[in-house]
């Protein structure tokens, strides 16, 4: 359903007596509308609009439901109903254990790429036990800054140290604005550099990257198209990778041969189905290349990592 549309006409004010009465109605009202995840989304709003978290909801389900909170409740259900993201919705999102801050400048964060923070930490680990050079980190497509944030958190001694220096960018300035505003709510600011750039080009005055990490929009067009679920409320700059989703990726396997450095390592979330297809586009690059995927929990090819030899 698309922002434009009305809520479902079975309504959605919510001023029963209890909290249990209330998430009922605001879960009953959710399926109608066609969520996929009507029980958890009413639980995380019935708890937001009373100020408590999740957990103290559930073990109060016979506690009277205030006027002021009922009131509150009947907006946040109708908009998650019109088909808004709850993460747009209370402005954040809970993701790798960091409150996220989020808005429709961004993408919100998801589950798969806590596994793209994963093996990045693991590969800037890596090289800091075996080479005691500075390690030049770019964060291509940052986004909300989310994954900056959790690489700046987890290495924020040798950022501070000089030992490893991280670069977030993203052709749109509204995103960079979130991210900074993300990596100041962490303390972070101070420690990494944000840029206006389109992929790797705009930051050539940089030294060539150890690493670079990157969720870059891989959804296809015709999807993207459809508006299906939040694809209808996230911006499309940060969504559509053309018409088989590989447009932004392969404009970037085409920078590595100059902006990579040798031994240089590149993380890169990507589709379901398209881990094939990268390896493709790889092996066309000059020099020696090795690719390896990590699984998500269903199944799927998620991760990349390709490691470029001297």
């Amino acid at each position: 359903m698309s922002p434009a549309e009305s809520p479902p006409s079975s309504g959605v004010t919510v001023g029963e007596r209890t909290v249990g009465a209330a998430l009922a109605h605001a879960r009953d009202t959710l399926q109608g509308a066609g969520s996929p995840s009507a029980r958890l989304d009413a639980e995380v709003l019935v708890a937001w609009s009373m100020e408590r978290e999740r957990s103290w909801l559930l073990a109060h389900l016979d506690d009277q439901l205030p006027a002021e909170a009922a009131t509150v409740l009947s907006s946040l259900v109708t908009r998650r109903a019109m088909g808004e993201p709850v993460a747009y919705i209370r402005g954040f999102k809970e993701w790798y254990g960091l409150r996220i801050a989020t808005d429709d400048r961004a993408l919100i964060p998801r589950p798969e790429t806590e596994l793209l923070v994963d093996a990045a930490v693991a590969d800037i680990a890596e090289r800091m036990v075996s080479d005691d050079e500075p390690i030049e980190v770019r964060e291509v497509g940052t986004g909300s800054g989310a994954v900056s944030v959790a690489l700046a958190r987890r290495f924020r001694a040798a950022l501070t140290l000089g030992r490893l220096r991280l670069v977030a960018s993203d052709v749109s300035a509204d995103a960079l604005e979130l991210a900074a505003d993300n990596l100041a709510a962490h303390g972070l600011a101070h420690l990494v550099t944000l840029a206006v750039a389109d992929l790797l080009d705009p930051v050539a005055s940089l030294p060539q990257a150890d690493v670079v990490v990157a969720n870059l929009p891989y959804v296809r067009s015709a999807e993207v198209a459809t508006g299906h679920g939040s694809l209808a409320w996230e911006p499309a700059l940060a969504l559509d990778g053309g018409a088989d989703g590989l447009d932004l990726v392969r404009r970037l396997l085409s920078r590595f041969p100059d902006r990579l450095a040798g031994h240089g390592s590149a993380l890169l979330e990507i589709g379901a189905d398209q881990a094939e297809p990268v390896v493709a586009e790889v092996a066309g690059l000059p020099g020696t290349w090795s690719a390896v995927t990590t699984r998500d929990l269903a199944g799927h090819e998620r991760i990349i990592r390709l490691a470029r030899d001297r």
